[in-house]
């Protein structure tokens, strides 16, 4: 089976299976992302979203059509049961950072199967999680999507016990500030840049893509590191020396 992941930009990816897109997960807002039209849709049969609460992480207009949404925040709290190529979507509840500046809203991390690997997002994770809470994920993270830009999210030192406990393969990192106008406090909205955090991963192997989509599986390491994969976002086109769109 042909699978590529395609990184949308702030928390968005897009997987594609047999040359088709298929899943989009948590799309952000143009209220959160300033985008230069309407026009920029994407296609999907399916929409997971950690919740339908944050503009940053549930516009599923973004989506053409009428796509399958599942909101994993609900499938979390036990409230409904939604599986992805026939398997169960692995959930773990949680929630923005106590003193958010927006409301401290809940959320889910969520995990779901394609083409024979477990693909983990974290949602809008803010708080720290226990082990017993982690375990949900066990033998369901091979690729993780993980929040490296610190502001509202988890700091490197918390990130650093989540991957020794999950174990992924691979790490594609998102949410993080983007030069020219990203980085520290400007359209990253004080988010740290991928520097920052490859720095501080610097004994893990690093495939830098130079694309927006990538194939999986990708090789492994052979010392039992993660592998980060670094994509360029789709939707982030430089026009006058300025990105597409800026998140905060």
């Amino acid at each position: 089976m042909s699978l590529e992941l395609e990184f949308i930009g702030h928390a968005c990816f897009r997987l594609w299976e047999n040359g088709r897109p298929t899943i989009v997960m948590d799309p952000f807002s143009h209220a959160k992302c300033e985008l230069p039209d309407d026009d920029f849709r994407l296609e999907a049969d399916t929409v997971i979203v950690s919740s339908l609460t944050d503009p940053a992480h549930d516009n599923v207009a973004m989506v053409r059509g009428s796509p399958r949404v599942i909101n994993a925040l609900d499938v979390a709290t036990g409230k409904v049961q939604a599986a992805i190529n026939g398997e169960p979507v692995a959930t773990i509840a949680a929630a923005e950072i106590p003193d958010h500046p927006e409301g401290t809203d809940d959320n889910a991390l969520y995990a779901f199967k394609a083409g024979g690997l477990w693909f983990a997002h974290m949602g809008d994770l803010g708080i720290e999680l226990s082990d017993e809470q982690l375990s949900a994920f066990d033998g369901r993270c091979d690729v993780l999507l993980a929040l490296v830009g610190q502001k509202y999210t988890p700091k490197f030192a918390e990130l650093d016990r989540l991957f020794d406990l999950l174990r992924p393969t691979w790490i594609v990192p998102m949410h993080y500030g983007l030069p020219p106008l990203g980085g520290e406090g400007i359209s990253g909205g004080g988010m740290t840049t991928i520097d920052r955090f490859l720095n501080h991963r610097s004994r893990d192997p690093v495939v830098i893509v130079r694309d927006t989509k990538v194939g999986f599986p990708l090789p492994r390491s052979t010392d039992g590191r993660p592998t980060h994969v670094i994509l360029e976002p789709a939707g982030y086109r430089a026009t006058g020396g300025l990105p597409m769109f800026s998140c905060s």
